[in-house]
């Protein structure tokens, strides 16, 4: 599967959490060759939205992550699903 399909798989897994309009703006940067900044607004409005996410969501986000070599920072570790009260 493509990154681009795999950040577009874990949006659309997360409109019962998040307001699907928002979740669509998010995914619209890819349609303009962002597929990093789609994911990280994405991981952002997880964040904001105090969405509660699986810890096999998460690991689909450390999986992308890794796939698009970023650093996991904050962003990334204040979703993890153990941090959620």
């Amino acid at each position: 599967m493509s990154i681009n399909n795999k950040i577009r798989a874990l949006g659309e897994g997360l409109k019962d959490r998040i307001d699907a309009s928002i979740i669509d703006f998010d995914l619209e940067y890819i349609e303009h060759s962002e597929n990093v900044l789609a994911f990280e607004t994405l991981c952002d409005h997880i964040a904001d939205y105090d969405a509660v996410i699986t810890k096999d969501e998460y690991n689909q986000i450390i999986n992308i992550v890794n796939e698009l070599n970023l650093k996991i920072d904050n962003r990334y570790l204040c979703i993890k699903p153990d941090n959620k009260l």
